[in-house]
């Protein structure tokens, strides 16, 4: 889909505009928020070696049988359709701590530029 010029450009204001009103919340960002990012990273990254050694199996297993090919493919087709969801969930955590991570940017910003109004 091709969009004109002026409504990308209208939809990337929107989109501007709506992340300052997001930062303009002065929401403070605190380590265990965070550290709860990182521990459901390290869930998703469990799951993941768990398909992947599942998919190390079969696809040995395959070998064995009379049609290699065909078996083979099942498996790659299942370990994709197992780590797809994962691999959503992990970008979805991923956009979540970037955003977290500009909103302590931003009030550290707002925390110094108030700092050094006072002084």
């Amino acid at each position: 889909m091709t969009l004109t010029f002026p409504l990308r450009h209208l939809i990337g204001m929107l989109a501007l505009f709506g992340g300052v009103a997001v930062c303009a919340q002065s929401i403070n960002v605190t380590a265990p928020e965070l550290g709860d990012i990182q521990a459901q990273r390290a869930a998703i990254e469990q799951e993941k070696k768990q398909v992947l050694d599942l998919f190390q199996s079969t696809s040995k297993a395959c070998w064995q049988k009379f049609a290699v090919n065909d078996c083979l493919a099942l498996a790659r087709r299942q370990k994709y359709q197992a780590l797809a969801p994962l691999n959503q969930r992990e970008i979805q955590l991923n956009a979540k701590e970037r955003e977290l991570k500009e909103l302590d940017r931003q009030q550290r910003l707002s925390d110094k530029a108030s700092s050094k109004g006072a002084n």
